[in-house]
């Protein structure tokens, strides 16, 4: 229905073309306003930029995009990856899968060049059916900045005519048909970056009252400038200020009749960041479960780049189940293996319910990436209370345990066994970290918490209303890394708390057979991080994993709540 609403304003306002291409049809201020508005009325759909249309309606990003990406399943509309440029802030290009996207272009619009390098620059937004509106796919205005506009002289648009016809603006003619005054001597830029034009227009004299109008006649393909070629802007000359724009738009395109004082590119180009409005990125999209569910072995980022796409900030969380070894040795591998599965189906269910993104397994061991520090600790804190659902270890009867590492920074993208997998520093300092955290322990470094949000997930877990306690703050030395991370951390305590004070997104769970994962009868306390109370075992979907187990040691943390010092290689 919100939708709907808006392609309401998609409505004719007076720009009927006319049969004979070589028409003209005169229009005024008020005219001209009328198209603007309407252009900016349906802009939310023009192209569909799910966060603005979520901000717009109110809705919930999350679910904007989940409609959507059922939108292209059903061929309602179509996916769009579109770099947003560094200068103009309006997309370099679109590309219909990532794997597409090179790692150097030059503007559509305004013609800088870009370095397409990172998956938070990239849009992802969606074009409608040609049957529900008509838009063409390449249109991607400028947006013009408060200081962009200070310089602007003239701004109207036209929209594009089958039959060919054109439309006329005048300046200082006087009357009803003038939209701005009489234009003074000098060079001005006059372009439009949805239709690609970018030119001069030069002004010799004062226009007198007795002077009558230049008739400027311009089809809008002869406008059209090619930013990578070494050819110049055309210039057009008229006698005095006082002209009648007839705009033939014969490239099938919206077109704008921008004129500006002729400034620096930088000037009447640049966007600043602070005016840019905000965009879903494609690094977001990535971890949406929907994406995944419906688009994950076909998105995949490009081999051949001169450089990888990376994320600036990606939250990767590394799990390993404790002492799985011996698991293995005491129970053999089928009966192991059985156990390892359904810890899968715990990690994997509470991962992606927070958007959080499996990028896979490593024997035993989860490899998972979040948008935010928030939901990454969430989900970790969700899975080892869901844990205590699959039951006891059959060699050992005590709970299965794990130790996890969250850990975030900029990361390279690439692709790998056909999944967009993570590599570098920050997947390397993620997985050492966890390798540090004992048994049903979480460390977290210093730069996840860093976030206001992610500071208050970890204060509401470690709170006295939930199953958790916060271990002492650490300073590890890492392999291979210059200087300390710091790191905090928290230990699931087990059923020590009043169950009614769990918080209740984690209590009647269910998988997804529908089975509710059973609770604990009674209730123990585990600061050792052992627990060998009996659970009831639920049924669980079984998910295979890739074999190949990744060695992780245990190490000891004082207690006392100090500050202590980790090595590990």
């Amino acid at each position: 229905e919100f939708v709907r609403g808006i392609l309401t304003e998609a409505v004719p306002v007076g720009f009927e073309e006319l049969p004979n291409k070589d028409d003209v049809a005169r229009k005024n201020h008020e005219d001209a306003t009328r198209f603007l508005n309407k252009v900016i009325a349906i802009s939310p759909l023009n192209p569909i930029q799910p966060a603005a249309l979520a901000q717009l309606g109110g809705f919930d990003e999350e679910v904007v995009l989940a409609e959507l990406f059922y939108g292209v399943l059903v061929g309602l509309v179509a996916m769009k990856f579109a770099p947003e440029c560094w200068q103009c802030g309006s997309a370099v290009s679109d590309f219909d899968m990532l794997g597409r996207i090179p790692s150097r272009m030059m503007c559509n619009g305004c013609g800088a060049d870009n370095f397409l390098d990172s998956l938070d620059g990239i849009k992802c937004q969606f074009l409608l059916n040609s049957d529900v509106l008509y838009i063409l796919a390449e249109n991607y205005a400028c947006t013009p900045s408060k200081k962009s506009m200070s310089y602007t002289r003239l701004f109207a648009a036209v929209p594009a005519t089958s039959t060919g016809s054109g439309y006329s603006y005048c300046v200082g003619t006087g009357g009803d048909n003038e939209i701005a005054p009489a234009l003074g001597p000098g060079r001005y830029r006059m372009h439009c970056p949805v239709a690609k034009t970018d030119n001069y227009l030069v002004v010799r004299g004062e226009a007198r009252a007795c002077d009558e109008a230049t008739k400027l006649r311009l089809k809008v393909s002869d406008l059209v400038y090619n930013h990578k070629s070494s050819t110049k802007r055309r210039v057009v000359e008229v006698p005095h200020g006082k002209i009648q724009f007839d705009i033939m738009p014969d490239t099938r395109s919206l077109f704008v009749l921008w004129v500006q004082s002729d400034e620096d590119s930088k000037t009447l180009m640049h966007l600043p960041e602070e005016e840019r409005p905000n965009f879903t990125s494609a690094s977001r999209v990535l971890h949406h479960s929907i994406f995944n569910s419906l688009f994950q072995d076909t998105q995949i980022v490009a081999v051949q780049r001169s450089q990888f796409l990376s994320i600036e900030n990606a939250v990767l969380v590394f799990t390993d189940i404790v002492e799985s070894t011996s698991m293995y040795a005491n129970l053999g591998d089928g009966p192991a293996f059985k156990i390892v599965r359904k810890h899968f189906q715990v990690l994997f269910g509470a991962f992606t319910k927070n958007g959080g993104r499996v990028v896979k397994t490593i024997g035993d061991a989860v490899f998972a990436s979040f948008n935010t520090g928030k939901a990454a600790l969430a989900a970790v804190a969700e899975a080892m209370i869901l844990l205590s659902s699959i039951g006891v270890r059959p060699d050992t009867q005590k709970q299965l345990e794990i130790r996890v590492g969250i850990h975030c920074g900029r990361a390279t993208v690439v692709p790998l066994n056909g999944v967009n997998d993570y590599f570098g520093q920050t997947t390397n300092i993620a997985a050492r970290v966890q390798s540090a955290a004992k048994s049903s322990e979480c460390f977290v470094t210093e730069s996840v918490l860093e976030d206001d949000d992610a500071a208050l997930e970890f204060a509401r877990i470690t709170s006295d209303s939930m199953p958790f306690k916060a271990t002492p703050s650490t300073e590890m030395t890492l392999k291979g890394v210059d200087g300390k991370v710091k790191a905090r951390g928290f230990r699931w305590l087990g059923r020590s708390r009043r169950e009614s004070d769990l918080s209740g997104s984690f209590m009647g769970y269910h998988n997804r057979k529908g089975h509710k994962f059973a609770r604990r009868e009674e209730s123990s306390s585990c600061t050792n991080g052992d627990d060998s109370d009996s659970f009831v075992t639920s049924s669980f979907i079984e998910r295979p994993a890739a074999m190949g187990k990744r060695r992780s040691s245990t190490m000891d943390t004082p207690q006392e709540e100090t500050t202590s010092d980790h090595v590990v290689y």
